[in-house]
């Protein structure tokens, strides 16, 4: 029997860079969803179960921390990983209600993207 693919929302208003992680994810078989702004992604949560996502913080619109506090009130257990071009990145505490850690922040581009697979696999391991 296969396991049902995790779905996963990649965050991100560069659409290189969530075009290089949803050809790594979906090559690791994740159900891949993309968003360049946050709205568009809070569409695609309440539509889609989103298991797992991967969000840039400095975004038009809804900035990446706000998104993720709405998502999680959308879709409780929800796990991010943050991916971020600012290296001074701390997660503000209601980010870090989320399950949100240093850990879980990766400064891009990351290089090896089997680093966001385990910091995915960290999350959902922590809650």
């Amino acid at each position: 029997m296969s396991q049902v693919p995790k779905k996963f929302l990649i965050l991100d208003d560069e659409e290189s860079i969530r075009q290089s992680i949803a050809a790594f994810m979906e090559d690791e078989g994740y159900n891949v969803f993309q968003a360049e702004t946050s709205e568009d992604a809070l569409e695609i949560i309440k539509i889609h179960h989103i298991d797992q996502a991967v969000v840039d913080i400095r975004l038009p619109g809804i900035d990446g921390n706000l998104f993720m506090v709405e998502a999680a009130k959308i879709n409780p257990g929800m796990t991010f990983v943050v991916h971020t071009g600012s290296a001074d990145y701390i997660p503000p505490e209601a980010v870090k209600a989320l399950g949100v850690t240093a850990e879980s922040v990766l400064i891009k581009p990351t290089s090896d993207l089997m680093a966001l697979i385990a910091a995915l696999n960290r999350q959902e391991e922590s809650l």
